[in-house]
């Protein structure tokens, strides 16, 4: 006998071959789990999955070009989405595990086979899902242009943006998201079921994916990415498509001549893990393979291997020896890799160091991002109370005078010429950065670089009086600025991701010790190569003067602060 789990199965010799009977063998037992990880796409009957379709890119496409756009955000790159249709125009055909109306049958699949499959998979990864940090690698455009190009086509539906904190073990998606909202403040991986704390935007992968209707992939889950000693330590490593009808393929291991994909199992305890279907299953072969054996026929709907809940015991299969015949059912319309390791290398081969991860684009530079103004919604969740962030630039600009403005003008010209002021400050922000809120007559912005705040801020100092000036005495208004770079931890107020801890007391310290149409900045923020070239290019500019270098005390600050910067030259005043 052999048993699955705790139910004992019984094997009938059938002459050529022996046949694990499984208790769930007709379409009745298909589940769809896809849908409950917000990944896996309702069904395209007839379509196979990992194929693209350009007419539904052009429909989208054109949705795209007719999109009005923000005056503040750049008009639309048609050579990146000129580039981006002809690699899907690659995933047009299909690769060839089609399905079968019976989802009693299973087709052989050999080496090639799988050789044609994994380059499809691997040529179709910057999509799946899409890393706009990545992407620079494969397409010749800025971040900056891809994420803005992201962004306006997740309004019109052409991709979908989702939140994924990044797992502590295995460097996949944890879980996946449609709204930052959403995020619980800890989950268990959806791949390698390590339990993960979500604490910090730094730590929260922001990727993209197309509408199934352009790029349709059958997938629960978004796949781990080997590590070199998981790679050269793998026993089996065969992927196979899902089917719609639940059909499915034969891989064969120590038998079956040209479809043989490997060497039979010797006897020992495996373990049959795919994170991307989130099955789980230990293999034990009774016995070593001896010539007299006959193969054995192991069918395995997948939907028996699932693992939903993190803390649930894991089913064992036993086979008398390693000469199979696996006839897998992938009927959980989920991409699957009949992926067997030795039991004990589990934990070892799930985890991916830190130095072989793949770079991705954070939560804590999205939110700052200029075209991020279209996602009013996306807020911090408030059962999270606050989500810490590494590293973000604050900047604190006031205006000169204002009392004297409001006592000499009164409340109403006085707040015209605020607002005014407001529309250039909002306008200089919105493209490279973000404007985070107002107080009084004060604006606080974020940027994920210095050298983005750096020139926002010039501008603003330099066409605040050029454009706002007092109507009665002619003078010009002027503001003065503060910047500075460090931790802090975003909080939702108001429906808004505000900012709180030291690093915003010392911009709003910093912004206090400027002069008149002077821009003071931190040695911190200077610390970017790119941030001094900025600096020091507007300190060629004929229009500004630079600061020297000095050491201000500052109230609340325990050590004095290392700032310099420019300002606006008096004969430009007037």
């Amino acid at each position: 006998t052999a048993s699955v789990g705790n139910k004992e199965e019984s094997f009938t010799d059938r002459g050529r071959s022996r046949k694990l009977n499984d208790r769930s063998r007709t379409s009745s037992s298909m589940i769809d789990i896809s849908q409950n990880h917000s990944i896996g796409p309702a069904p395209i009957f007839g379509r196979e999955s990992h194929t693209s379709d350009l007419e539904e890119f052009d429909k989208a496409l054109e949705l795209m070009k007719n999109y009005e756009r923000s005056p503040t955000d750049p008009p639309m790159s048609e050579s990146f989405w000129a580039t981006i249709r002809v690699r899907l125009a690659d995933f047009v055909e299909a690769v060839g595990y089609e399905e079968a109306e019976n989802p009693e049958l299973t087709i052989v699949k050999g080496p090639d086979d799988i050789s044609n499959l994994i380059s499809r998979v691997v040529g179709m990864s910057i999509f799946n899902p899409i890393h706009p940090s990545r992407l620079v690698n494969e397409i010749e455009e800025s971040t900056e242009t891809i994420l803005t190009e992201l962004m306006y086509a997740t309004k019109v539906g052409l991709v979908m943006m989702q939140w994924a904190p990044e797992c502590e073990r295995c460097g996949s998606a944890v879980l996946v998201r449609s709204h930052l909202g959403q995020l619980p403040a800890s989950a268990h991986c959806n791949g390698c079921r390590q339990k993960n704390d979500v604490s910090s935007l730094d730590n929260i992968m922001v990727t993209f994916y197309f509408s199934p209707s352009i790029l349709y992939i059958l997938a629960n889950n978004f796949a781990c990415t080997l590590s070199e000693k998981s790679a050269a330590a793998n026993i089996v490593f065969a992927p196979m498509l899902a089917t719609n009808s639940g059909s499915g393929f034969r891989y064969s291991i120590g038998c079956g001549d040209e479809s043989k994909i490997g060497e039979g199992l010797k006897k020992g305890r495996y373990r049959m893990v795919c994170p991307v279907s989130m099955t789980d299953v230990f293999l034990e072969v009774e016995n070593d393979t001896q010539a007299t054996d006959i193969p054995v026929e192991l069918r395995l709907p997948i939907s028996e291997i699932v693992v939903q809940d993190p803390q649930e015991k894991l089913k064992t299969i036993s086979v008398p020896h390693g000469m199979i015949h696996f006839d897998l059912l992938p009927n959980t319309r989920s991409f699957f890799v009949l992926w067997i390791q030795d039991a004990d290398a589990h934990e070892v081969l799930l985890r991916l160091p830190h130095e072989e991860r793949g770079s991705y684009t954070a939560a804590s530079e999205v939110i700052n991002h200029g075209a991020f103004h279209l996602f009013h919604d996306q807020v911090v969740p408030r059962t999270l109370n606050a989500l810490a962030i590494s590293d973000v630039i604050i900047v604190f600009t006031d205006i000169v005078g204002s009392t004297s403005l409001y006592a000499t003008l009164g409340d109403g010209p006085a707040l015209a010429l605020v607002q005014q002021h407001f529309e250039i400050i909002f306008s200089s922000f919105a493209s490279t950065g973000r404007v985070v809120k107002t107080i009084g007559d004060a604006v606080m912005g974020s940027f994920s670089n210095g050298k983005a705040a750096i020139d926002a801020v010039a501008n603003a100092i330099q066409e605040i009086p050029r454009q706002c000036t007092h109507p009665g005495t002619g003078e010009p208004l002027q503001i003065r600025v503060g910047i500075h770079h460090g931790s802090a931890v975003v909080v939702p107020v108001n429906g808004i991701n505000d900012y709180f801890g030291q690093t915003i007391n010392v911009a709003a310290r910093i912004e206090a010790a400027a002069g008149a149409s002077e821009c003071l900045v931190t040695a911190a923020v200077l610390k970017e190569p790119e941030a001094r070239e900025a600096l020091a290019n507007i300190a060629e500019n004929s229009n500004f003067l630079a600061t020297p270098k000095s050491f201000l005390s500052l109230k609340g600050v325990s050590a004095p602060v290392e700032a310099q910067g420019f300002r606006l030259m008096d004969s430009v005043l007037g």
